[in-house]
């Protein structure tokens, strides 16, 4: 097998799956109740990763410690009036999205 033949790690295609998008472009995935947010304190990329490969024990603990979250009308208000730019990636069914840090 050539190497152009290989499969990239799952973490790498996601990594290069990710996008900066304007809040606009992720409301229909919030209007849906499919979009997800990432702390800033975690590594979008990982947790990504950790969805698509279903590492139950590793997105629990996320989701105890309110590191990632469906995003609410609570959230959105707060941090998406001025229309913010996000890391988006999606890991179906749903999208992640991380605010971009200045």
């Amino acid at each position: 097998m050539t190497e152009s033949n290989q499969e990239l790690p799952l973490k790498t295609k996601i990594n290069l799956e990710t996008a900066i998008v304007h809040w606009k472009e992720l409301e229909l995935f919030f209007a849906k109740g499919s979009l997800i947010c990432v702390t800033n304190n975690c590594d979008l990329v990982t947790v990504a990763s950790q969805i698509a490969s279903n590492q139950k024990e590793e997105i629990e603990t996320l989701i105890l410690d309110r590191s990632i979250q469906f995003v609410t009308p609570e959230w959105a208000k707060k941090y998406c009036l001025d229309n913010p730019k996000l890391w988006a990636v999606v890991v179906a069914p749903y999208v992640l999205c991380q605010l971009v840090q200045s």
